[in-house]
């Protein structure tokens, strides 16, 4: 940190003081996969647990939708390694991703006497569990530290390198949040093997965002194996190929925009008209699900502009089809939600639009502008590529 001083006034009638302070926050935080993270055997959170806090309390918020024997098992893992763990089972889901939930983390952490620094608390579960989880520690004591276990595989693929936590407020997604990663993530791919086939394909909208913005071999991947890969809830030969691509690729997008003081994003793409539908009809669409629809209309709009080919449209349709994702939803061919998901961009992104926008499959570049006759046309496109009109 460096402040500099003024240069001594020169009378001593009254005080004039000016302060310029320049500071950075030196931020490290780790991601290590490990299968089998809770059998009994494996060390890894006990090991991290007497490196960091031995002998003391651990706060553990659990994720209500996991079935009840991962819940059992994770019990007896902190149980067999003499880890004074106290657990809060949260229900999450979109509707309870709100400011309530966070704060009854806040009450939790108070309850078990979690410390500023040592002893972070852990959250186990998906992506709406974990938002809670890291905005309350980013609240609580102004700041306290906290280990991620995604038990999703969209908690995987999409939020595990992320800095950002936040919950809904007033109908509008994530409009509360902060900057506060956590500083350990731990993955293992074995968790997702009894996920429910939607949550499986619901992952691969964010996998297909990724492939759409910055890598045609991920989306070859999902060409031909999408299939395969959701029918084996990702433990296919191909699946680690798949997540290890799509967690490098956001990994390499945010790595030196984590606070995102530059706002212009190609990890953005799939976020511009998605937020306001997917918010209205929870839980008619899950996320990944919105974001992928929201893909493929903006494909419909580069496709417009020769940006790319109708070929290449019909390409992400039929993945989209093969992964089990949606490919409509009728507000999608409503042009007013669309203007007013794009007047909301521009107030989340300073005033400029910067929609992210392809130029061909594994390439993105960016537009600052959207009219209405190019909107209308997309709703057209999409609802023709559906067999709707």
């Amino acid at each position: 940190m460096t402040t500099t001083l003024p240069d001594a006034p020169a009378t001593t009638e009254g005080l004039t003081l000016s302060l310029d302070t320049t500071a950075v926050l030196d931020i490290r935080y780790r991601l290590d996969v490990s299968d089998n993270l809770f059998a009994q055997e494996n060390t890894l959170l006990a090991d991290n647990h007497r490196a960091s806090s031995l002998g003391e309390r651990r706060a553990i918020v659990v994720d209500g939708a996991l079935p009840e024997n991962l819940r059992e098992r994770i019990s007896a893992y902190f149980a067999a390694h003499e880890i004074d763990a106290h657990v809060l089972t949260l229900p999450s889901g979109e509707a309870r991703k709100d400011i309530d939930s966070v704060l009854a983390v806040v009450e939790f952490l108070d309850t078990v006497g979690v410390k500023r620094t040592g002893n972070a608390v852990i959250g186990i579960g998906g992506n709406v569990l974990l938002d809670i989880v890291g905005f309350a520690a980013s609240i609580y004591r102004r700041g306290i530290p906290w280990i991620r276990i995604p038990t999703t595989l969209l908690g995987v693929v999409d939020g595990c390198v992320s800095a950002k936590t936040g919950v809904n407020h007033r109908g509008a997604r994530n409009r509360l949040g902060s900057f506060h990663p956590a500083e350990q993530t731990f993955i293992d791919s074995t968790l997702l093997a009894s996920l429910p086939e939607r949550q499986i394909s619901n992952a691969c909208g964010e996998i297909l965002k990724m492939a759409l913005i910055k890598d045609a071999t991920l989306f070859d991947l999902l060409e031909q194996h999408g299939n395969e890969l959701v029918a084996t809830a990702f433990q296919h030969p191909q699946a680690h190929a798949v997540i290890e691509r799509a967690i490098v690729g956001m990994h390499t997008e945010l790595r030196d925009n984590l606070w995102e003081r530059d706002l212009q994003r190609i990890v953005d793409y799939g976020h511009i008209f998605s937020p306001p539908i997917e918010m209205a009809v929870v839980p008619d669409l899950l996320h990944g699900e919105a974001v992928a629809i929201d893909c493929l209309f903006t494909a419909a709009i580069a496709e417009q502009r020769g940006r790319i080919s109708k070929q290449d449209v019909e390409r992400i349709h039929a993945v989209m089809t093969q992964v089990g994702l949606p490919t409509l939803h009728p507000m999608f061919l409503d042009v007013e939600v669309h203007r007013h998901a794009l007047a909301e961009s521009r107030l989340h992104r300073g005033g400029a639009l910067n929609l992210p926008i392809l130029d061909g499959i594994g390439a993105c570049g960016f537009t600052q502008d959207v009219s209405s006759n190019e909107l209308e046309a997309a709703a057209a496109r999409l609802a023709n590529l559906n067999g709707a009109r």
